[in-house]
């Protein structure tokens, strides 16, 4: 149910000013029977003008009731304020529609035996949720009904939260919420449409707790009882919530119990989305965790070669001999490389600012003539445009390129010349050797950074692949099948080598897949492969 500033309750105080004749021909003001009856003619009246329509500013409702809870007849406001109709309602338990926590109270008070026909209750509405209602059941029996009259009043607005609070609540941004003692919601502010996508009093009635991220859940619910059964306690909660979409968002809720029930609950929760800040301690954690990767790799990585550069030196000033400074050139090239891929690494923590659409064999092409051999020969299905970074694809492939260069000169390749092979598949493309292919002892860590089954290898040009990939949104896999690469042979794309194989070879090598969606598949901003 949704309040706004205009769902003012009306007093139905005892001063109502409705007189009903006594027996004896005088007349008495205010009593339950007298102010009971006459919302009962006041109800038919309406009922019989305009044929069980609404009023509109409804927020009371009349209904006989028989002893056992039978509903015997529900006045027209009836859906106005619990939005069930009168015709589904009559016949029913009224009892079935109360609160369990408060059927108690609701049944003595339409008991033969009750001192106290007065009760504030919860009342089921069709939306699922509870509203509060104050019911006054009729002393007497009504002839007409065969039962007792009783009159509801919705309580929750006007009661719970004041007119002049509920502005402040009206346009505020935090998301409000105030529970009672079973954790039930009994109040949410209208700001749980703009935060969570819910209609203002949809979880009314509810538990909050059957909205938190599972992987949260535990956690939370230990916090969130402590802070109702201790009045002193007043957590802050940081938790995932699901909207009404399906996604989650990050909420931070403050807590702090309530004085009492008489301001409409136990526990009030101030919560605000903190999904952006969220996402920037992830973004600052994955950057801390690839500064400590660097300072062991300049710890580790660059000693080695810096110690074989002095030793070199060391000996051809030694023996006046420039033969050992060979050494020390291989160990400076190391180095190079090792820099160039840790500037690449340190670059992986931005964004994709501004993609741009671009070939297939156009980047494939520019990262060859940077990182391709002459022994090796390079095969290229170019029907596929694509949506990213270009930059930073040309330096996956870059280090894919290098990767099946330096890997296939290990095998039987070596003498008859490598084939690499970029092809466009269903989920994206392929980078595709001939070589000898993947220990199957290291296949499952071939992404992780450092890890390199060469004396001279750094260990980081998959992992610099990975984040490029994954940077894009996409995905990338080590294949353990081979690929039949069918025309791709027929293409006029050699670059150098003179082994190439024809239509219906297989390369069986290492085989490198990257998944994104199509254009259909993602949105107009997001970044994708059209094969």
């Amino acid at each position: 149910m949704t309040f706004r500033p205009t769902d003012k309750a009306r007093d139905v105080g005892t001063g109502s000013g409705i007189d009903r004749p006594r027996s004896d021909g005088s007349r008495r003001s205010g009593d339950h029977t007298d102010r009971t009856v006459a919302d009962r003619d006041r109800t038919e009246r309406v009922s019989s003008a305009d044929g069980g329509s609404i009023a509109p500013d409804a927020d009371r409702f009349v209904m006989a009731v028989a002893v056992d809870g039978e509903v015997l007849f529900a006045g027209p406001s009836m859906p106005g304020v619990i939005g069930v109709g009168r015709e589904a309602v009559t016949g029913d338990d009224l009892l079935e529609y109360v609160h369990p926590n408060d059927r108690e109270s609701v049944a003595d008070a339409l008991s033969a035996v009750a001192t106290d026909r007065t009760v504030t209750h919860r009342i089921r509405h069709a939306n699922g949720g509870f509203v509060w209602v104050e019911s006054v059941v009729d002393e007497e029996l009504a002839p007409e009904f065969g039962g007792r009259v009783v009159t509801a009043r919705r309580v929750d607005v006007d009661r719970t939260f004041p007119e002049r609070f509920r502005q402040f609540l009206e346009y505020g941004t935090d998301l409000v919420t105030v529970v009672d003692g079973d954790g039930r919601v009994r109040y949410e502010s209208p700001s749980v449409e703009e935060v969570l996508g819910y209609e203002q009093g949809s979880t009314v009635g509810r538990s909050p707790l059957g909205y938190v991220h599972p992987d949260d859940r535990e956690r939370v619910t230990e916090r969130f009882y402590h802070a109702l059964s201790d009045p002193d306690a007043a957590p802050t909660l940081e938790y995932r919530y699901r909207t009404a979409d399906g996604d989650w968002v990050w909420l931070e809720s403050q807590t702090r119990s309530l004085p009492g029930d008489d301001v409409g609950g136990r526990l009030l929760l101030n919560s605000r989305d903190v999904s952006d800040r969220k996402a920037r301690e992830r973004r600052l954690t994955d950057r801390n965790e690839r500064l400590d990767r660097f300072a062991s790799i300049v710890s580790h990585d660059l000693r080695n070669p810096l110690s074989v550069i002095r030793a070199s030196m060391e000996m051809a000033r030694l023996k006046d001999d420039t033969t050992p400074l060979a050494r020390g050139e291989r160990a400076v090239d190391r180095i190079d490389q090792l820099v160039t891929e840790l500037l690449t690494l340190a670059r992986q923590g931005s964004g994709i600012d501004e993609p741009t659409e671009f070939t297939l064999d156009g980047v494939v092409r520019d990262a060859w003539g940077t990182a391709g051999s002459s022994d090796a020969t390079l095969l290229v299905d170019a029907d596929a445009r694509v949506r990213g970074d270009r930059g930073r694809l040309r330096q996956a492939f870059e280090n894919l390129f290098r990767n099946c260069i330096e890997h296939g000169q290990d095998g039987p390749t070596a003498q008859t010349g490598l084939t690499v092979v970029v092809a466009a598949t269903e989920a994206g493309f392929l980078v595709a050797d001939d070589g000898p292919g993947v220990d199957p002892d290291h296949r499952e860590r071939v992404f992780e950074p450092g890890v390199t089954t060469r004396e001279d290898g750094t260990g980081y040009g998959l992992d610099i692949v990975r984040e490029i990939v994954e940077s894009h949104g996409w995905e990338v896999t080590l294949r353990d099948d081979a690929v039949d690469i069918g025309d791709i042979a027929s293409e006029d794309t050699d670059v150098g080598g003179e082994h190439a194989p024809g239509a219906g070879d297989e390369i069986d090598g290492a085989c490198f897949e990257v998944r994104a969606p199509d254009p259909e598949a993602a949105a107009e901003a997001d970044l994708w492969i059209d094969r």
